[in-house]
């Protein structure tokens, strides 16, 4: 084979994967409408980034098919010309029989793999364009075998640069490849190193009220309550939905749930809902998360805007600690947004011995530390679980609280000892409460009281915030613009929640109404919080989705509610046992028209790419949802 002609092979090569880069960043780019959103920064990153994988990628493929032919070649010259007496000088000479057979393999094969495409749409694109890239290279070097000819390497050469259409090309792929990189290592060099960190932490399933810094009477949480005693604290604060999902989901986008797709347990965060993380990222930060939830996994689409992604479902909190800090230590001397998800607070609250046995776990108990699962004790709630074994329940919960706690502490420790505390924003809070039977039920996900919805909220910057308690009512969808805010980021999206900041440094009251929506069992309700009083719609409506995978056992552990609305004074009533909503007709009613202009909007949920059922009984089982 001439060196010419291997040097073409590698240009072509390093055209399609140039080709398939911009494919690739130009359909991430429009499905995330990053343009719509003024994220030009991010938009030229993740076009450098595709671009020089597809280029390298393809260069490889390239160099490992040339070197398959050399190889080829050799064994047929040696071993295998002689014996079948045939020799293809050309070309010319390939026979139509295997220019045929070539063009129907190649069409065989992207009708399969359009096929499968479009049959399941969370197929692999890339593996997709690599293999037709892999296709393309062989049917082109089977088209170049030519005779070997005793021609100097310089006379190779000379041949190879008399070709003006090759030169060019390659001089237009080259400086197209050198300026975007140029550019985008001059934006990494040139960008403000002196903007704060920011760290999002985030507890699944930790009640406030069971922090020493919320009142709890247990002492579960000494290194959060030092850490809190010198920075804002909002003693009310929601969550959106009583489970993971739709929760993260509004925190990360700061739209409802019903606005960011990610609804249901098989549902996607929606490719087009800017994330907290995407605009940390266009603004030159690295992007760093460690995820442990089976529900917001990266099939899931939660890894939108993570440039690192470490993800390990249910993995304990000494593991996410450790490889945070590790982190950390390599990527200190820039501004940085990490968020970290620790799942020691869910069930079945798997604490080491040390800590799950701190608060006396009484003898001769049916629970012990990751040894059931939420619906063992769900059901035998129905049957009748004596107090005995609640108060283990109890205390194992507040051993996990525990065991968070110090881990959190070596997380702040490490950031003093690196020098970095003082300029990094820190934001502790959780996706939803957990309920102990306040309501006649265990875990989460099935209501929408408070204990299900009140979730801790504190935000330590050093000396930039003060250190207070604010005590309105406030909603995890406001986070987005209010670190934006702190942290100096240029805010001009448009968001559901509020900037915090503002009334918190003029004392005012922030006063608002807050909805609630996306029941994990059961029938669906909707809630809203407006000055103290909660309203709740018993929808009646039940989805598939949250229902069906589960069958009758659901029916037998969660009766059928009677469809209707709850109205409580959770200011009179915070643990909500009296229903108001026949004394108070006037205010349930302005509280309907909320909740009703809040319904026009989530009437019908738009189509979107789901998880398949069997990954999500999978999940389920994880949790210990399911048998």
């Amino acid at each position: 084979m001439k060196f010419s002609s291997i040097l073409k092979v590698l240009l072509l090569g390093v055209f399609v994967g140039l080709i398939f880069g911009l494919v690739r960043a130009s359909l991430l780019i429009l499905s995330h409408a990053y343009f719509n959103y003024g994220l030009y920064n991010l938009i030229l990153l993740e076009l450098t980034n595709n671009i020089n994988i597809g280029v390298i990628s393809a260069l490889i493929i390239s160099l490992t098919f040339l070197l398959l032919a050399f190889l080829l070649s050799i064994i047929w010259r040696k071993f295998l010309f002689s014996f079948f007496e045939i020799k293809i000088s050309t070309k010319k000479n390939l026979t139509p029989l295997v220019k045929g057979f070539s063009l129907v393999f190649i069409l065989i094969y992207l009708s399969f793999q359009t096929l499968k495409f479009i049959k399941n749409p969370d197929y692999d694109l890339q593996f997709l364009l690599i293999q037709s890239l892999i296709i393309a290279c062989i049917i082109f070097l089977s088209l170049r075998i030519e005779k070997m000819a005793s021609q100097s390497m310089k006379q190779k050469l000379i041949y190879f640069y008399k070709s003006i259409r090759i030169k060019t090309a390659a001089v237009i792929i080259f400086s197209f490849l050198a300026s975007i990189n140029i550019i985008t290592i001059g934006q990494k060099l040139f960008s403000s190193s002196s903007k704060p960190s920011v760290l999002l932490i985030v507890a699944d399933a930790l009640r406030a009220d069971h922090l020493g810094c919320y009142g709890y009477d247990r002492a579960t949480s000494p290194q959060i309550d030092e850490f809190a005693a010198n920075a804002l604290i909002f003693e009310q604060a929601m969550s959106n939905s009583p489970w993971t999902k739709p929760s993260m989901g509004s925190l990360f986008t700061s739209k409802y749930p019903h606005e960011h797709w990610a609804f249901h347990w098989t549902d996607n965060l929606s490719d087009k809902s800017l994330t907290l993380a995407e605009v940390f990222k266009n603004w030159n930060y690295a992007t760093y998360a460690f995820q442990t939830n089976p529900a917001i996994t990266e099939k899931h689409n939660f890894r939108q805007g993570f440039q690192y992604y470490k993800e390990i479902v249910l993995e304990k909190a000494d593991i996410v600690t450790s490889n945070f800090n590790a982190w950390i230590q390599k990527h200190r001397k820039k501004p940085f947004f990490a968020y970290l998800h620790f799942m020691d607070t869910h069930v079945p609250y798997n604490a080491p011995q040390e800590f799950s046995q701190i608060f006396g776990l009484k003898d001769n108990t049916v629970f012990t530390p990751g040894g059931f699962q939420t619906i063992d004790v769900r059901v035998l709630s129905e049957i009748g679980l004596s107090e005995h074994d609640k108060q283990n329940i109890l205390s194992l919960y507040d051993g996990a609280i525990k065991y968070f706690d110090y881990n959190f502490g070596k997380i702040i420790d490490n950031l003093r000892k690196l020098g970095i505390l003082n300029n990094t924003i820190i934001i502790l809070t959780a996706d939803h409460g957990e309920e102990f039977w306040e309501h006649g039920g265990f875990a989460h996900g099935h209501t929408l009281y408070n204990e299900v919805l009140q979730v801790p909220l504190i935000i330590d910057y050093s000396s930039h915030l003060p250190s207070k308690r604010i005590e309105s009512y406030v909603q995890l969808l406001d986070l987005f613009p209010t670190i934006l805010d702190i942290a100096g980021i240029q805010n001009d999206f448009e968001f559901r929640g509020n900037d915090l900041i503002p009334s918190v440094l003029s004392n005012k009251d922030i006063n608002r109404e807050i909805f609630f929506e996306g029941i994990l069992y059961g029938a669906e309700k909707k809630g809203i919080l407006k000055d103290g009083w909660k309203l709740i719609d018993n929808t009646g409506l039940k989805y598939d989705d949250t229902f069906d995978p589960i069958g009758d056992i659901m029916k037998y552990r969660y009766p059928e509610y009677k469809k209707g609305f709850e109205l409580y004074n959770t200011n009179l009533d915070p643990q909500e046992k009296r229903n108001l909503e026949k004394n108070y007709p006037l205010i349930a009613s302005r509280l309907k028209g909320y909740l009703k202009r809040f319904n026009i909007t989530s009437i019908q949920f738009k189509s979107q790419r789901k998880t398949e059922l069997e990954k999500k009984l999978k999940d389920f089982k994880s949790l210990g949802y399911i048998k």
